[in-house]
């Protein structure tokens, strides 16, 4: 019987060991382990990891280590097994969900990465480290999808680009540079509205972003909202008060806004910025000659000649100064130079409707109106809604003598226009035109000559068998006087009858 206790004593004494040397011999195996992955010997620091686990299978600490040696080694799925298995057994965790989302993220799973930030965030809330981990993953996902989608557009595949950015500004929705980005990617395609919205989600995320206020503003210039556009072009300017390109949008808004002096003081400061840049010297010559400064505008675009003789449409612009200045020769030399140019350029564009339409421009301004209708109306019947056509059309109807037609063209060009007051101001001026002509007093005349010799200019009012009335003006006093027949020799009225 003594010896029955003795054995189950030590029997008790055994199990107790075990248990307590089972523990030592885990933690054991365990530093064994990150002793090994400390020397980059990640194959025995898996045998010791795996040996920890045989002793205890519920070790999170021996599955991290297991995960990160496998990730050390290359072996991703394993890694991400083993990850998985940490936060089976913790899903609190925040250590195994950021180096499993910074795996995925690293190999250029995105939706992976995503997908574990989601669990992350919603098992800890509001933990710092995951909320910064999130941000990281996200920033790695944008940059990805915007490298991804820029070679697209330059591809010339923009429906792509878009739907590939905005699919990843769903996950990633706080990124100013991304929603920017396709701000821009609208904007190239001419879809105004969706590039408005999109900038200013952007500003909402960061209201410094500078170049978001300032595509806002061509956005704006672009609809043909002129005020806005100048209040964003001020906006961008007072973070940036040395972008030459927001001083020549500051320039164009106002000198659409019919405010000259302020746009003058704009446009030359971008060239002063950037004295070689063709595109502010003609935005400059342009407001010179929409202000009627015409000596100012021959000097801005006599610069823009010498820096970059084929720019377009320049010797129309330069041919339509000398003409308001009765300079004819000048000007059809001009009209002849950009009629060349134009011919040049269309053998390679044959269908372009810029350079189509600055050919009829120039053709009008030579004497080939014929030529140029035809070549104007085939650039409508092409592009129904190019504003510029019409009113090339109107110039040309015009100066056949047909202001009926050249009216017409104008008013289509105003339903394609936002604010542009000086189509309102040729439709009057036509309209003015178009009016029977008031002959004036001089002109209404009619001249009595009588026997004895003389003669005298007079309006008839009223005529008798026997005598006629005539209305008499001497300085401002008005009067009649009576001629009788038997006096008058003959009668010349006016309109050229005599009698």
């Amino acid at each position: 019987m003594k010896k029955i206790i003795e054995y189950l004593l030590l029997l008790v004494v055994l199990v107790i060991f075990l248990y307590l040397a089972r523990g030592k011999l885990e933690a054991f195996f365990y530093n064994q382990g990150n002793d090994y992955s400390g020397r980059a010997l990640y194959k025995e620091a898996i045998e010791s990891y795996g040996n920890a686990l045989k002793i205890n299978p519920q070790s999170w600490l021996a599955h991290m280590g297991l995960a990160e040696a496998y990730r050390d080694i290359q072996d991703y799925d394993k890694a991400a097994d083993e990850y998985n298995k940490v936060l089976s057994i913790d899903p609190l965790c925040v250590k195994a969900y950021k180096s499993l989302a910074e795996m995925y993220s690293q190999k250029g799973n995105h939706a992976e990465a995503l997908s574990v930030i989601s669990r992350a965030r919603n098992n800890t809330p509001n933990n710092p480290d995951v909320i910064q981990s999130s941000q990281e993953c996200c920033y790695a996902f944008v940059v990805s999808t915007l490298n991804k989608s820029t070679e697209l557009l330059l591809a010339d595949k923009s429906t792509e680009a878009i739907s590939l950015l905005k699919e990843a500004l769903k996950s990633c929705p706080d990124f100013a540079v991304a929603q920017y980005t396709l701000g821009y990617y609208y904007f190239c395609v001419k879809d105004y509205d969706n590039a408005e919205a999109s900038l200013k989600k952007t500003l909402l995320i960061d209201p410094q972003f500078h170049y978001a206020h300032k595509l806002l503003s061509q956005v704006y210039f672009k609809k043909g909202d002129f005020k806005k556009e100048l209040s964003f072009a001020k906006d961008a300017l007072a973070l940036n008060n040395n972008d030459a390109a927001i001083y020549n949008d500051l320039g164009l808004a106002l000198m659409h806004l019919e405010r000259y002096a302020e746009a003058i003081a704009y446009l030359k400061k971008a060239v002063s910025l950037e004295p070689d840049n063709a595109d502010y010297i003609y935005s400059l010559g342009s407001l010179y000659r929409d202000n009627k400064m015409f000596n100012q505008a021959i000097s801005e675009y006599s610069k823009l000649i010498v820096l970059k003789n084929d720019y377009p449409n320049l010797y129309n612009d330069l041919a339509d100064i000398y003409y308001a200045l009765d300079n004819r020769a000048q000007a059809v030399l001009e009209y002849q130079k950009e009629a060349r140019y134009c011919q040049q350029e269309l053998r390679n564009n044959p269908d372009n409707p810029v350079l189509l339409n600055n050919y009829a421009h120039a053709l009008n301004g030579i004497g080939e109106s014929e030529k140029a209708r035809e070549i104007i109306n085939g650039v409508i019947d092409s592009y129904p809604r190019y504003r510029q056509a019409y009113l090339t059309l109107s110039k040309i109807n015009e100066k056949m003598q047909n202001t009926d037609l050249a009216l017409k063209a104008l008013e289509k060009a105003k339903q394609l226009s936002t604010g542009e007051d000086f189509i309102d101001n040729e439709i009057s001026r036509l309209d003015k035109q178009s009016l029977p002509k008031v002959k004036t007093y001089s002109e209404q005349k009619d001249v009595i000559y009588l026997k004895n010799g003389r003669h005298l200019q007079a309006k008839i009012i009223k005529e008798y068998p026997d005598k006629v009335v005539l209305e008499v003006w001497l300085g401002s006093s008005r009067g009649e006087v009576i001629f009788y027949r038997d006096a008058i020799e003959r009668i010349e009225k006016n309109h050229g009858e005599q009698y």
